[in-house]
């Protein structure tokens, strides 16, 4: 009797195998509640670290091209024809040529719901809708701010026309009787709120301008704007008498758009704000209070998986591994193996969960994506897209499941490997043989995390919107440029050269922006202003002159213009912060200045100081190879300058033409384009392409026939074979007439 208790309190092998097939059951029990414990923690990471993550969803939207969809599917879509043609201020869509219409009219509704808008408008739902949902928010306010749309509207209106008639064909009268009648023709069908598909033109014996300009003047009446009577003026006067009626149709279409505006603030109830819910609700034949309670549904539901609900799963699992510990203190390595076990099983019970989710949820989307009954039968373009949207989202959380059940179950077989292996290495004591498996454990379930978090940030970087160009030079990058971009409508006094201010081109793509810096000097005398500009004939000088008043003053500071401030100029530190804003919110993005400069170096230094914008400048060693867009972009140096007649110091402002080689600038007709060698070193890496018609009055019609896709590539191409480069810059006119941004996509490889 006394020898068997001596064995019991020795811890022999025999009573310690028999205390170990006790222990079992007991075990296995705690290896259930350490599955228990990580489902909970898991749930809590997918519902709170994914599913209520904002970031998720601005992942799907940029992984399916959503913003851009909007305006090549979703508004393109004959279902919403009222509502774009609320946006395009109030004109009929004429579809006699539909792709060439709805390529302009994608081009013009950027300018009304620019693409800051439309996707801060999108955040601010999301965001507003998941605070409710995780209980931040005591109600549900997601609202979006319509004021910039209600306020772009006619502005989109007048680009839609101008760009439109831009392609109209010529409507050729031989008598200035016969003209008159055509324009009043042409100006009854805009005032109707039709687009003609002819301009008038006079042809055949040459007539005085000035009977032109009384034939416009009188159909437009007495009160019109006294800017845009210098502006046709000085068409007509120019022999651009086709030009002069597009711009005249400025003041034709004021009406249309005012009314487009009107009937938008009706549908909203006269408010700024647009209440999203209770639209998708009416949609889908809802009350707003249904959609409110399935989200109170999903608000109740994601309560319980919280913060506590992960500190009592984290308390199950400690526990549970404690128990376990405690239960095999004298079988270490048998409650490693246990602990193995139980890492493991959670990782398969995760997959198992995800199984069960996946079937019960089924797609969520399907009421919107869907047709037929039950359905929410919206637009074959919404459908589409929320589709691959829903696809995105899906994939996402698989991902997350995935690697929610790959980690435990890659650190459990790393600690049971480790503690098998431990003997053969001759680590013959139990604690060392756990010691090991467990940091073996702890280093493949920290790289079974990280690895695939990190490939997933490196799949899903979009370096100026595309993955594929962020492991490419930067002088290996094609970049859509604009020629004189501070020249809008907004400033340029008369014949501005875009639709878009500097912001409405970066947010559709132009990732090169050739500006000109100057002081704004007075102007003494119309010969002054001749000389300004050599395709300026003396009438057009003259009177234009004369026009100017006050703003033939100097100023003092620096201001982009193009020659003469007085004809049109913003102040470039304004210019500036606006290129800082988008820098700011947009972060995977990478933006050129060649700056003409009639200014200092040191006061464009300041400016870029006081803008903020110097943050973000790039400094190129000369001779040394260009960083990638991608290592650009990681390391915040996101803005290349480039000046024309200054240079270094500062580092980052560097000499254009060291850097660059051209093509020449003034072609009068597409005709005379070549690809001769202008300014800049023979042996520059980067290659600027100019390529729009220089005449007294940019013209659109010459920009539709030059901006097309294929005339852009065909050039760019032509010029690669004989100057051994491919255009790194293709700067145009009217940067949002013809296929500027699919030619440089063509050109960098991506289509």
């Amino acid at each position: 009797m006394s020898r068997v208790t001596d064995e019991l309190e020795s811890g022999s092998p025999a009573v310690d195998a028999m205390q170990g097939r006790r222990r079992t059951w007991p075990s296995l029990l705690l290896v259930a509640v350490f599955v228990a414990g990580f489902v909970l923690v898991s749930s809590v990471v997918v519902v709170r670290g994914r599913l209520l993550d904002a970031g998720l969803y601005s992942e799907a939207l940029a992984s399916t091209d959503a913003y851009d969809r909007v305006y090549t599917e979703v508004l393109a879509d004959p279902e919403f024809a009222e509502l774009t043609e609320q946006l395009l201020g109030g004109l009929d869509r004429d579809e006699l040529d539909p792709t060439q219409v709805r390529a302009l009219a994608t081009s013009a509704l950027r300018l009304s719901v620019p693409p800051s808008t439309l996707r801060g408008g999108t955040e601010t739902f999301i965001r507003a809708v998941l605070a409710y949902l995780r209980g931040d928010s005591a109600r549900l306010d997601a609202d979006v701010d319509v004021s910039e749309v209600l306020r772009r509207i006619d502005e989109s209106g007048v680009a839609w026309v101008h760009t439109r008639l831009a392609t109209a064909k010529d409507g050729v009268a031989t008598s200035v009787e016969s003209y008159r009648d055509a324009v009043d023709s042409f100006a009854d069908r805009i005032a109707a709120g039709t687009l003609p598909d002819t301009i008038p033109v006079l042809g055949g014996t040459s007539f005085d301008p000035l009977q032109v300009l009384d034939v416009i003047y009188d159909r437009l009446g007495p009160n019109l704007d006294p800017r845009l009577r210098e502006q046709i003026r000085a068409a007509v006067l120019s022999g651009d008498e086709r030009d002069a009626l597009i711009d005249a149709t400025t003041q034709l279409i004021a009406g249309h758009a005012a009314d487009a505006t009107t009937d938008l603030r009706a549908s909203l109830e006269d408010r700024r704000d647009l209440d999203v819910v209770t639209e998708v609700a009416d949609r889908a034949g809802r009350s707003r209070a249904a959609i409110v309670g399935q989200l109170n549904s999903v608000r109740d539901a994601a309560s319980w998986l919280g913060p506590p609900t992960a500190a009592a799963g984290v308390a199950l699992m400690s526990g549970a591994v404690a128990g376990i510990a405690w239960l095999n203190r004298r079988q270490l390595r048998r409650a490693g193996f246990l602990l193995a076990a139980a890492a493991i099983a959670s990782g398969f019970t995760i997959v198992a969960v995800w199984a069960i989710v996946s079937s019960l949820a089924g797609a969520p989307l399907a009421p919107a994506t869907g047709t037929g009954p039950g359905s929410w039968n919206l637009p074959t373009g919404l459908r589409s897209l929320l589709a691959d949207i829903e696809s995105a989202l899906s994939d996402e959380i698989a991902q997350t499941f995935g690697r929610l059940a790959f980690v435990p179950i890659a650190a459990g077989a790393a600690l049971a490997a480790g503690i098998a292996a431990a003997p053969r290495l001759r680590l013959r004591s139990p604690v060392r043989a756990t010691a090991v498996g467990t940091v073996a454990a702890l280093v493949v379930g920290l790289a079974a995390w990280l690895v695939p978090e990190r490939v997933a940030s490196d799949e899903t970087q979009a370096c100026n919107g595309h993955p594929e160009l962020c492991d490419r030079p930067y002088d290996e990058v094609v970049y859509a440029a604009t020629h004189n971009s501070m020249s809008s409508p907004d400033v340029v006094f008369i014949w501005p050269e875009h639709d878009g201010d500097i912001r409405s081109q970066l947010d559709q793509g132009i990732r090169a922006l050739l500006i000109d810096t100057h002081h704004w000097t007075p102007l003494v005398s119309d010969e002054q202003l001749a000389a300004a500009d050599p395709y300026l004939p003396t009438g057009v000088a003259e009177r234009t002159f004369d026009a100017l008043g006050p703003l033939r003053e100097g100023r003092d500071g620096a201001y982009l213009c193009h020659n003469e401030c007085a004809l049109g100029a913003i102040p470039l530190l304004d210019a500036l912060r606006t290129i800082r804003e988008f820098l700011g919110e947009n972060p995977d993005e990478v933006v050129t200045l060649i700056i003409q400069d009639a200014i200092t170096p040191a006061e464009t230094a300041d400016a870029f100081t006081r803008a903020g914008l110097d943050r973000y400048v790039h400094e190129h060693a000369q001779g040394a190879p260009w960083a990638t867009l991608g290592e650009l972009i990681d390391r915040g140096e996101r803005l290349a300058v480039f000046a024309e007649a200054g240079g270094p110091p500062p580092g980052w402002y560097h000499q254009a033409f060291e850097s660059i080689q051209e093509t020449p600038y003034r072609f009068e007709e597409p005709d005379d384009f070549t690809c001769a060698p202008n300014r800049g070193d023979p042996e520059a890496t980067l290659f600027l392409l100019n390529h729009w018609v220089q005449r007294v009055a940019p013209d659109r019609a010459d920009a539709v026939d030059v901006n097309g896709h294929d005339a852009i590539v065909d050039r760019a191409r032509e010029c690669r074979g004989e100057r051994g480069l491919l255009p790194n810059y293709i700067a145009v006119n009217f940067y949002s007439i013809g296929g500027l941004s699919d030619a440089v996509a063509t050109l960098n490889g991506l289509e």
